[in-house]
């Protein structure tokens, strides 16, 4: 049985957004189901992400795909990225020792 089987079993109901996207609805409107924009499956609300301005309280993909993109991303930035968060690090490192040297001294 599918997972849009199922959720019919279950009487929620089933909705369509404008350009295709199919979503599951419980009696309260909580968004129970929805497709993810990138593969197009059908999966439930806990593999999404929460997002407060996303539709339903959830992020447009789901956590597999989320996972894949920035995998790929910091595989062609990797170097960059190095030197974004080694950067960060040397800043509050000096600002936590400048701290330490005014808390001596007083």
């Amino acid at each position: 049985m599918s997972l849009r089987e199922e959720l019919l079993a279950q009487e929620y109901e089933e909705r369509k957004k404008p350009r295709g996207f199919v979503y599951f609805t419980d009696a309260d409107g909580q968004v129970v189901a929805k497709t993810c924009r990138k593969c197009g499956e059908l999966k439930q609300s806990e593999n999404y992400h929460h997002k407060s301005d996303g539709f339903g309280g959830l992020g447009p993909y789901c956590k597999p795909c989320v996972s894949e993109r920035d995998r790929e991303y910091y595989d062609k930035n990797r170097e960059r990225l190095k030197r974004v968060k080694y950067a960060y690090y040397r800043r509050k490192r000096a600002e936590q020792l400048s701290f330490k040297l005014f808390e001596d001294n007083d």
